[in-house]
């Protein structure tokens, strides 16, 4: 059964959004300040909380506070809001998706260290019980298709050996509302923030294949006892191997 769409759930919450994302900024202070001098820097971000606010009334509804992926749906949405001030600014498509990936290094670190100090260790929670089981009752909730823009996914038994669990993702939300948003040429970089992630927090993590380039699935892998090397220059990547380079020339 379809769920009920509510249509200003983002325009009711765009303070607390704007907090956030002027949050976000200041992560990345240090990654923009080798790009820009400080008086350019105040000019680009708020050319940037200008951009973010164009865009909350366009992200699509999914589930709001219910559903665990809306929070990587705004934050890939806030990060959009960056992307295109810095094309206007004349960046290339690698340029910025090497800004991204610093930019997720920086925010990664930070995760890192918070989960240490409540005593967690980093690299072992995509292994925790308590955590797979969550993963499995998602994908299950996600083949309902409650909401079109959502995403959808199988858990993946792993074998011990090769890998321990994964996703196959068959739609992702954040590309379906890139592609609404003219914005689909960005997809590839965001998914590069999952190796980001796995190299910093020191978990294990492999993948071959993304819908963003064109590919059935984006089969994620998560490994014991493997440390995921930093993946930018992202060249030598499976998924970025089989992509067109004409249409995705990063």
């Amino acid at each position: 059964m379809a769920g009920k769409v509510i249509k200003d759930y983002y325009i009711k919450r765009k303070p607390k959004l704007m907090k956030n994302f002027s949050k976000a900024l200041e992560v990345a202070r240090d990654v923009f300040k080798s790009k820009f001098n400080e008086a350019k820097l105040s000019e680009i971000f708020t050319q940037m909380k200008a951009e973010y606010e164009k865009i909350i009334p366009e992200i699509p509804y999914i589930g709001g506070n219910k559903n665990s992926y809306t929070t990587l749906l705004v934050g890939g949405m806030s990060s959009l809001a960056m992307f295109r001030v810095l094309e206007k600014e004349g960046f290339t498509l690698r340029e910025i998706g090497e800004f991204y990936y610093e930019f997720r290094d920086i925010h990664n670190t930070i995760r890192k260290k918070n989960l240490e100090k409540i005593g967690k260790d980093p690299a072992q929670y995509p292994f925790e019980t308590a955590y797979v089981d969550y993963v499995k009752k998602l994908c299950e909730a996600s083949k309902l298709r409650k909401y079109p823009d959502d995403w959808v996914a199988d858990y993946v038994e792993g074998d011990g050996k090769t890998f321990e669990w994964g996703f196959d993702f068959y739609e992702c939300g954040l590309h379906k509302a890139l592609k609404r948003l003219d914005a689909e040429k960005f997809v590839h970089l965001f998914c590069l923030a999952d190796f980001s992630e796995a190299n910093i927090l020191g978990f294990g993590f492999s993948r071959t294949q993304t819908l963003g380039f064109g590919a059935p699935m984006c089969d994620h892998r998560f490994i014991k006892n493997y440390k995921t090397p930093r993946s930018w220059p992202p060249d030598d990547l499976p998924e970025f191997k089989e992509r067109n380079i004409h249409e995705y020339p990063c």
